[in-house]
């Protein structure tokens, strides 16, 4: 079945606020999702270009090229809260603790199998972690295709490309990118694995 496909929405770029209304739907998060995985899926919903986002998340006023890091004190989480109907703390969980910086990777780390199904989490972000809790595979941060390693930053150039090298476009899963209405859930026991991580290195 292929994923809807819904009209791109027109935004007011002061207040991120659809002009025609948008789509978001918690159920279509796994547990301790990151930032830009919530992110990726809300701006491939709805048609909305990472520029336009990153300007919007962002706690003060940014170069959305530039962009800022997903950390606490840079995101506006109350706004972002409101626009995407989702708990504070949903996403206090998805971003890193500015105290945490030090133990979080500067670029985009992930891991190629919870990619394709779309989901990336912020445990992956953890220089501590050589493997994906889930998988038990190894966590990467180049581009297996032109080895570009993408910052961890919320900018354009990282959320106009959703599961995908920001410089080749490839996918960094390799496969096609689970549909997001229409993908399983995480398991019990992978739920529990993610959990675990976080609980021990971000709580």
């Amino acid at each position: 079945m292929h994923e809807l496909e819904f009209p791109i929405l027109t935004f007011d770029e002061h207040r991120l606020s659809p002009a025609l209304g948008y789509i978001f739907h918690r159920r279509w998060l796994d547990p301790y999702e990151s930032i830009v995985s919530i992110l990726w899926k809300f701006a491939k919903m709805n048609g909305l270009p990472g520029h336009v986002l990153t300007t919007q998340v962002a706690a003060t006023q940014v170069d959305p090229y530039e962009g800022v890091e997903p950390s606490r004190s840079k995101v506006d989480l109350p706004r972002l809260g409101k626009m995407l109907n989702l708990p504070l703390k949903t996403l206090h969980i998805a971003v890193i603790p500015s105290s945490h910086a030090a133990i979080s990777s500067p670029y985009f780390r992930y891991c190629k199998k919870c990619l394709s199904r779309g989901y990336h989490s912020v445990v992956h972000q953890l220089e501590t972690a050589h493997l994906c809790p889930i998988h038990s595979h190894a966590l990467w941060t180049d581009c297996r295709y032109c080895a570009y390693r993408a910052p961890y930053r919320l900018n354009a150039g990282l959320l106009d490309a959703p599961h995908r090298c920001s410089r080749c476009r490839r996918r960094y899963g390799g496969s096609a990118v689970d549909s997001i209405e229409h993908r399983r859930t995480l398991p019990t026991e992978a739920r529990v694995a993610i959990g675990r991580m976080w609980y021990r290195h971000y709580s």
